[in-house]
């Protein structure tokens, strides 16, 4: 590859991004988000555009921030850390909103990827039987893209997902960015009055539940000690974490929702739209089938890395909590039949699922929300502890952002729950 300088000029974007850093954001730039994104844009236009940029440097920093305390454990997992630095009893009460947060949400993924793969092949109705043909094949092939390459495999494929997701959504796109003025308009913060029945709130909480979950966040330390990071590595790791969360994740997650305002918003039938399938179905007459082929593939790649990356992260969490090895090798045999049974059973178990495909993710999304500030106040806590952080210990702008980030999340939950409760 060395001997031919365009694919060295074309594959240094993917070498500047690569780590845990880009696995993290495929995982994020889930089905859920795209749906939450692009719905909020066809119902709000581009009013709810400032949740989106207010959530950008809560989500670099809180990921930086969780990279640094792994790092400086020693490369240990989350809960190895919670109970050395805080309680062993902490760990419980994370675990099991995790895994049924996780499996929800996987049931989902598999459902738009199997939509996702037959709006691609052309099929409108499929029968029952092609949709479960459908569900085998690819969550099955999902697995095994994955599950035999370790951790540095989950590294290639999940930086090159990000970008194609990531250009996808930007032609989609294209039209809104013709109409900048409006488009900063949504950069002022406001609450939207509800639209034929959508609470704005549920979609401010779902965009920022995509983004600052309580799955990502405490994750991350399982990433660096992946890739064997250690104190030398921490500004390249922030340097990584801004590119693939701040720009890239930013980019995408801003062509989705003007993707839904510029195209979607505009049409008389907008509010009729219930998930991103139709979206991607009614973009047909506007952007012709090009638009709908890309749509849909960024639908796919985002439902795909969501799936596998999710699986993943629960593996990690399941061994860390009942101390054994949690590394992503190919020998780790434990690892590797935990990870397909956490992706295969609520893949393969997604067509019994017979509400909407994305209601089953936004819940978990909106769910998940309510953790969020307890794993903001958990990171706060432990990189402002001077013998875990030493010389790395947060400082003033850091934790600015984190209680902003914590305040945020806190307001949305509570909003959440006083909804519920209503």
């Amino acid at each position: 590859m060395t001997n031919f300088p365009i694919i060295r000029h074309l594959t240094k974007p993917i070498k500047i991004v690569i780590g845990p850093a880009a696995v993290m954001t495929a995982g994020v730039m889930g089905a859920g988000s795209t749906t939450s994104l692009v719905l909020a844009g066809t119902y709000f236009g581009y009013q709810l555009l400032w949740v989106v940029v207010f959530t950008l440097p809560v989500l670099v920093i809180a990921q930086d921030s969780a990279s640094r305390i792994g790092i400086l454990s020693g490369n240990k997992g989350m809960f190895t850390i919670m109970s050395e630095q805080i309680h062993p009893g902490l760990k419980w009460f994370f675990l099991p909103p995790i895994l049924v947060l996780g499996y929800i949400a996987n049931m989902g993924q598999a459902k738009v990827m199997v939509h996702a793969a037959h709006t691609l092949l052309g099929l409108k109705h499929p029968d029952e039987a092609i949709i479960i043909i459908t569900t085998v094949v690819l969550v099955t092939g999902a697995l095994f893209s994955v599950i035999y390459g370790g951790y540095r495999a989950i590294e290639r494929i999940m930086t090159g997902v990000l970008f194609i997701m990531a250009i996808t959504f930007l032609v989609v796109a294209g039209r809104g960015f013709s109409e900048p003025l409006q488009v900063l308009k949504g950069l002022l913060p406001e609450i939207p009055a509800d639209a034929g029945g959508r609470q704005a709130m549920n979609f401010i909480a779902a965009i920022a539940g995509g983004a600052i979950a309580i799955t990502a966040i405490l994750s991350f330390p399982y990433f660096t000690g992946e890739a064997g990071y250690s104190q030398q590595h921490i500004p390249m790791a922030f340097k990584k974490a801004i590119i693939s969360f701040g720009v890239v994740f930013g980019i995408w997650s801003i062509s989705a929702l003007v993707a839904g305002g510029s195209v979607l918003h505009k049409l008389p039938n907008a509010l009729e739209i219930q998930n991103a399938a139709q979206a991607g179905q009614v973009l047909g007459p506007a952007l012709g089938k090009g638009g709908v082929i890309l749509f849909s593939l960024g639908l796919f790649g985002a439902a795909y890395s969501t799936l596998v990356t999710v699986a993943q992260l629960q593996t990690y969490f399941i061994l860390d909590a009942f101390e054994k090895n949690w590394h992503f090798k190919v020998q780790n045999r434990r690892f590797r039949w935990i990870y397909a049974a956490l992706l295969l059973l609520p893949g393969l178990s997604s067509f019994m699922w017979t509400f909407p495909a994305l209601l089953a993710i936004v819940a978990a999304m909106v769910l998940g929300i309510l953790g969020t500030p307890m794993a903001l106040l958990l990171v706060i806590y432990l990189v402002n502890k001077k013998e875990l952080m030493g010389q790395f210990k947060a400082g003033f702008l850091r934790n600015a952002i984190l209680v902003f980030g914590f305040l945020l999340s806190l307001w949305i939950a509570i909003r959440k729950i006083e909804d519920f409760l209503r």
